[in-house]
């Protein structure tokens, strides 16, 4: 499939943390992707601007999302921070909990796999999917290696 048509298809994303995560992570999966992460949005509460100004930023953005209708997610960093709480309760009060989607623990397996889904509908077996590919990636050499010694004897 062409970029052009995989764009076409592609929902929104975008990634949501607390300082640097949100921005350093789409920057390393535009080194990956390349130009299919260029639909990556990201918004980040910095100590600077405060949880009012991030909670103003994603508020505007969820409300233009909702005119496109289009399904999507969000990625946190980190479950029950102040990006997810936000998300999730603006979500809800939008009515916007089947079109998008909050997904914590972000890392940069997960959203790599969520930049070549084609999502028109979610569906638990999609969610399955990028949360599977995100838990995968998380491994420690040792750890493994030690686990299949185990197994052998």
């Amino acid at each position: 499939m062409t970029n052009e048509k995989r764009r076409l298809y592609k929902m929104k994303m975008l990634l949501i943390s607390h300082q640097g995560a949100a921005s350093g992570m789409k920057t390393a999966a535009s080194l990956i992707a390349g130009d299919m992460a260029d639909g990556i949005d990201t918004i980040e509460l910095t100590a600077e601007a405060g949880i009012e100004s991030f909670t103003e930023e994603l508020d505007t953005y969820l409300k233009a999302w909702k005119e496109t209708g289009k399904t999507g997610v969000i990625f946190a960093d980190l479950k029950g921070g102040t990006p997810y709480n936000k998300a999730e309760i603006l979500l809800a009060h939008y009515g916007m909990k089947e079109q998008i989607k909050v997904i914590s623990g972000m890392n940069l397996t997960m959203v790599v796999e969520c930049l070549f889904q084609e999502i028109s509908q979610w569906s638990q077996e999609t969610l399955q999917e990028i949360l599977a590919a995100g838990r995968e990636g998380i491994d420690c050499i040792e750890l493994s290696a030690a686990s299949t010694e185990s197994e052998d004897e």
